[in-house]
């Protein structure tokens, strides 16, 4: 247990002020929201501890007798703290968490039951919604219609909760200072913890006839439809964020969250950017080669068959593949060739295979199946 003394940074004979000087330097310096180092919310509980015994004379003399490890096994930290009023503290230095937005948070308000007299924020929530595309959607970018069922703003008050043309009066739960003040006994002490007023927000006002529409909220459920772009390139999965579309609250939106789900196309499948898909082709034109017909996204195109095509060859389109989501270039599209060989011959084209076969064995070639 490091030494109270050495934490303040003063003298084991340090007088009174000498404490008090010490520790509102080092809680100003301290305070993670004004230091962002990760150790600051560590130093801040120390520099508090340390303050509440040796600022107390019967504490600082139970301290100095018994010493940090003594102390420390004597004495919990509801000992520590018990008596010692945080908030008296901080407003004896000038720190007025009522009204300073800047200090009136963060750990102070963390450790101590504090918080600001800042309007209660009205946040609305993010949501998430699904779109089902294809993969041509995909590949092309499309529109989206999604009808989503969220909260919105009140069309009545426009969002203000107020009914329209009523007055503004000052809130009877707070007396219009926007916070209410509690005191209460823990095991740190006493305790007086400062809180937004929830009647009004923090406003000190409220209407004097809330809107009929939706209670004095300003919101309330309904169903809404919006266009979506939907990028060429979009992966399955992907998540597309649209700000301000979630649901609605006085000091701000929410976003909406658009996951995409690319359905499985029949004929083609996509690994990365690139497309794979099958072509069947007769086992005569795997043997004699030619042109045939394959499917893209940007319709039909030619294709070579080279001589001696053996099933499950790969051919590449260049360039025909699924557009990059952030930039210019396409992945290929990958033809993988199925030789369909036949059934049901007739006589005459056995014969021919027969003929064929013959004539393979007299020049010894082998392997073309």
């Amino acid at each position: 247990m490091e030494d109270f003394y050495k934490i303040l940074g003063v003298e084991k004979n340090a007088t009174a002020d000498e404490i008090k000087k010490a520790y509102r330097n080092l809680a100003l310096k301290y305070h993670p929201d004004v230091n962002k180092s990760k150790s600051a919310e560590e130093k801040f509980k120390e520099i508090n501890e340390a303050y509440a015994v040796l600022s107390d004379a019967e504490k600082r003399k139970e301290y100095d007798a018994y010493g940090p490890e003594g102390f420390n096994q004597k004495f919990t930290q509801e000992d520590i703290f018990r008596n010692f009023d945080f908030e008296k503290v901080f407003r004896d230095f000038g720190i007025n968490f009522g009204n300073d937005e800047d200090f009136g948070r963060g750990v102070f308000g963390d450790l101590f039951g504090f918080s600001s007299n800042r309007k209660e924020e009205d946040q609305g929530s993010s949501i998430l919604a699904r779109a089902d595309i294809t993969l041509e959607d995909a590949y092309k970018g499309t529109v989206k219609k999604i009808r989503l069922r969220h909260v919105l703003k009140c069309d009545n008050c426009g969002g203000s909760g107020a009914e329209p043309g009523s007055n503004i009066i000052k809130c009877d739960k707070c007396g219009g200072v926007g916070q209410i003040k509690t005191t209460r006994r823990t095991m740190l002490g006493i305790m007086q913890t400062i809180s937004v007023c929830p009647k009004c927000g923090g406003t000190g006002k409220i209407f004097e006839k809330p809107c009929r529409s939706c209670g004095g909220t300003g919101k309330k459920v309904g169903e809404q439809t919006i266009d979506v772009d939907i990028p060429k390139g979009v992966e399955n999965g992907t998540r597309l964020r649209l700000r301000g579309m979630g649901d609605y609250g006085k000091s701000g939106s929410g976003d909406l969250y658009v996951e995409i789900n690319v359905l499985k196309n029949p004929k083609f499948e996509r690994k990365g950017n690139d497309l794979y898909t099958e072509l069947h082709i007769p086992f005569y034109t795997a043997i004699l080669g030619g042109k045939v017909k394959v499917q893209t996204f940007e319709g039909e195109r030619e294709l070579t068959i080279n001589e001696g095509t053996q099933n499950n060859s790969k051919v590449t389109l260049s360039n025909y593949g699924m557009p990059e989501p952030r930039g210019n270039r396409k992945g290929d599209e990958v033809v993988i060739i199925k030789v369909d060989m036949p059934k049901n011959l007739s006589k005459e084209q056995k014969e021919l295979i027969r003929r064929f076969e013959e004539l393979d064995s007299k020049k010894k070639i082998f392997g073309l199946f």
